[in-house]
């Protein structure tokens, strides 16, 4: 229901701050019929980069994310936490900076070792919602869908870091071959 609500307001006319609100609000709704142990917020730094056949001029951008959280645990050791990012990615050269605005939608599977420590994986979608004016000669694509991993370590009551690859399926061009490649290191804080 979430993708399918995105999809719609991406087509629609609506200004950045209303499809990005009202996209919060449906992410939000649609976990009140689930019951969630944890909510959450995260935010951190993001080192992103393109990969594939066309992206050898290009070097890492540094740049954020930030969002909620939900965690749902399944059995002791395994829970699924959705995710809804705000995430900042691209890449740039020596002349240009390519900045891709995503609102992006992780779902991980975590495997808990320790109370304390725990691996993660799953798929990504994100949504294209802006783009730096650099970016548009490259005919940029709507959708970004990937596969993320990564570990996690809570280290104070209610407090985890977080480090996770991000690595696109999806051209993020239709006229060049480019993925998105991100590795994350957040900071997250569950209620």
């Amino acid at each position: 229901m979430v993708i399918y609500t995105i999809f719609v307001l991406y087509n629609n006319n609506l200004s950045f701050m209303k499809k990005l609100l009202l996209v919060a609000f449906v992410f939000m709704c649609s976990y009140t019929t689930v019951k969630a142990q944890a909510f959450g917020i995260k935010a951190g730094l993001n080192f992103a980069n393109f990969n594939g056949n066309d992206a050898d001029d290009f070097n890492v951008l540094t740049s954020f994310h930030v969002g909620m959280v939900a965690e749902m645990h399944l059995m002791d050791a395994l829970s699924v936490q959705p995710e809804f990012l705000y995430s900042v990615q691209g890449a740039k050269t020596k002349d240009e900076t390519y900045k891709l605005n995503y609102v992006t939608l992780p779902v991980m599977l975590k495997l808990y070792f320790t109370d304390s420590f725990n691996i993660h994986a799953g798929p990504q979608i994100g949504l294209l919602i802006g783009e730096s004016d650099s970016f548009t000669t490259f005919e940029s694509s709507t959708y970004d869908l990937g596969f993320a991993g990564g570990v996690e370590f809570f280290f104070a009551d209610n407090f985890a870091a977080q480090a996770r690859y991000n690595a696109g399926s999806t051209k993020v061009s239709d006229k060049y071959e480019l993925k998105n490649s991100v590795l994350q290191l957040s900071l997250c804080y569950m209620f």
